[in-house]
């Protein structure tokens, strides 16, 4: 494992000096970064050894997030508020984490290179930094400490995480045919299309209406959402004799992210997926999950519209069953266009890729788009994901 690295750095406790150059060279080399951050971590490491009051500042930093432990949010606002070149400052933090999270690691039987491939997240994090600040350091310090903490890891294209399912949404399969319907929980407000009010900005007091949900020992009576990713006003009734209660608010799922860079095929994520069941068995067999959720832009139901079946994206909201949240454009316009791109920008923006072009095309000519999330079953990672139609349920009286 990678703790051989250590050699002669590490203490009687098992830790290293984060501003020793050796470990900070030893460091950067064993999770692979490219050399001209590794350039910039080592530079940043030795201004920071040669000022007392920084130095002093990253052990402190380092003791409280990744030996004590102490609530993250907290002390990465300090530590982003700790003066001029606070991006590097934590990046040097972040990387004196290694030993601790090698431990970790070893201490659940997980391979190095779920370890290696999980923390290429620091480039791209660093290179975003310099993109955006004209400076090297790091910035998400909120998101990646998850990376350090043994919450997140990436396995081949996607990156998942143990989390708890708070979508309203409530999840049944039929018995006999395994198909799947999901309904809405109670009090969540739609816009008579079916979005949740205030998606994109806009609300519906006149036409709007609020869900219901019910059960009384032997039916769920509720609202559908339907395959279009939005929900049905006429309530249904699902009977337990038929419907097989399998994922509601509570439960353990593994939350889905899709890693900047590299390509997004079908068949690359539906093998994450895969790799991720037989991750979570060997190494968290004590973790009920549920499933895979994800919330995204990637999941907004116009590209079906917009893009070709075959198309990764439109394949990508394939596995799942799509649920409405209350969204807007804004992620959308950040990933196909760059951070901090507005739809006040629309005219100035680049029409340089087969997606741009579209999605500048939709909301020129006044479209909207919103992004979604979704449900995958674990039990359907490995096929599709049959869904139940209104038809198909049949509609309850109102």
């Amino acid at each position: 494992m990678l703790g051989s690295f250590l050699g002669d750095l590490a203490g009687e406790d098992g830790n290293c000096d984060l501003l020793n150059p050796v470990y900070v060279e030893r460091a950067c080399a064993a999770i692979g970064l490219p050399d001209e951050i590794t350039e910039a971590v080592r530079h940043g490491a030795a201004r920071i050894r040669e000022d007392a009051a920084l130095s002093d500042k990253a052990r402190q930093f380092h003791r409280e997030l990744f030996v004590e432990r102490l609530p993250h949010g907290e002390v990465n606002e300090r530590l982003r508020a700790s003066g001029p070149h606070s991006g590097m400052l934590a990046a040097v933090v972040y990387m004196g984490a290694l030993p601790q999270t090698i431990s970790w690691y070893e201490s659940k039987g997980i391979p190095e290179n779920v370890l290696v491939d999980t923390l290429q997240d620091m480039a791209v994090w660093m290179r975003h930094y310099k993109r955006y600040q004209g400076e090297w350091g790091l910035g998400q310090t909120n998101w990646l400490i998850k990376h350090w903490t043994g919450k997140l890891f990436r396995l081949g294209r996607l990156q998942f995480i143990f989390t708890t399912y708070r979508k309203p949404v409530i999840a049944f399969r039929h018995r006999q045919t395994g198909r799947i319907a999901a309904l809405s929980d109670s009090v969540v407000r739609y816009r008579a299309d079916g979005q949740v009010d205030g998606t994109n900005g806009i609300s519906d007091p006149e036409h709007g209406w609020t869900s219901v949900y019910t059960y009384d020992g032997n039916i769920h009576t509720g609202h559908l959402i339907s395959k279009d990713g939005s929900a049905v006003r006429s309530p249904v009734r699902l009977s337990d004799a038929e419907w097989e209660l399998v994922l509601e608010p509570g439960d353990t799922v593994l939350d889905v992210h899709i890693p900047e860079g590299g390509k997004m095929s079908h068949e690359l994520c539906r093998d994450s997926y895969g790799q991720a069941v037989t991750f979570a068995a060997r190494h968290f067999p004590e973790v009920p999950y549920k499933g895979f959720v994800c919330s995204s832009w990637l999941l907004g139901p116009v590209f079906k519209q917009l893009l070709p079946a075959d198309s990764n994206i439109v394949r990508f909201q394939s596995d799942y069953y799509v649920t409405p949240i209350k969204s807007d454009e804004d992620q959308t316009l950040e990933r196909v266009f760059g951070f901090g791109t507005k739809l006040d920008d629309l005219p100035r923006l680049p029409r340089e890729t087969t997606l741009q072009r579209i999605v500048y095309d939709h909301l020129a000519a006044g479209g909207r788009i919103y992004g979604a999330a979704g449900f995958l079953l674990k039990d359907h990672s490995a096929g599709g994901t049959p869904l139940a139609s209104e038809v198909e349920l049949g509609q309850a009286d109102t």
